[in-house]
This record gives C-alpha cells, structure tokens and sequence, in this order.
C-alpha cells in the first residue's frame, strides 16, 4: 500500500496575509479599547468601595446628608476620584431609611469620530 502525501488541494497553507492582517487589528481594536476603558471600571470599584465603607448601623440614624458628603469628599480625596459629588451622587433622607444613589456617565474617545458612552450607578439602602 502506497503512503500519499500532502499535496495539490488538500495540503494545509494557514493563515493568507489578510488573515493576519485581520487578525492583528481585531488585536489592536481589543487592547485599545482595555487600555481606554479599563481605568474608568477601576474607578467605579473605588466609588463602590467608598460606599462599602460607610458604616451601616450610624448613617441613617446618626449622620446628616452633610455628613455622608463629607465622608465620600474625603474618601475620593485619598482615592484621587476627579468627578465631583455633586454631579454623580444623591442622598436621599426619610424617616424609616436613607438612600444613596450614585450615577453618573463618562464619556471617552476611543479613536477618530467614535466615543463611548460608559454609565455607572449603584444604590445604598440604609435602614
């Protein structure tokens, strides 16, 4: 029995040249867009980790709305947060609980005339 090698239309060529052309900008596309978006999660985590430190028995029965604004003023000080609390955050007080609502959108350049549009919100009960 004779052995029949790789030739004619069955041999294996891999990837052409527009393969990996292709290939190398879905790479770049990818690694843009972490390297653009990235940081912005970053911060979000860090706003959620200002929120996680609040302590849950004293903010509704003990601080005031002033109070709250100064621990997360402080907090994002440490933490170097830019966007500033007014804009993004909303406390809202009643007998029985207090809110806290952070929302707030960035908008990034990703490249040429294609921008991002990242919105961010979270939602704090305290009783």
């Amino acid at each position: 029995m004779q052995r029949r090698g790789f030739t004619g239309r069955f041999r294996q060529q891999g990837m052409s040249m527009w393969a990996w052309l292709f290939f190398l900008a879905m790479m770049a596309l990818i690694l843009t867009s972490a390297l653009r978006l990235g940081p912005h999660y970053l911060d979000y985590r860090i706003v959620q980790g200002v929120a996680d430190r609040l302590p849950v028995d004293e903010v509704h029965a003990q601080w005031s709305r002033a109070q709250i604004n100064d621990h997360f003023k402080k907090q994002f000080r440490v933490e170097n947060f830019s966007i500033p609390i007014k804009d993004m955050m909303k406390v809202d007080r009643s007998r029985d609980e207090t809110v806290i609502a952070i929302n707030y959108e960035v908008r990034e350049h990703l490249f040429y005339n294609v921008d991002v549009v990242l919105v961010f919100s979270d939602r704090r009960t305290f009783d």
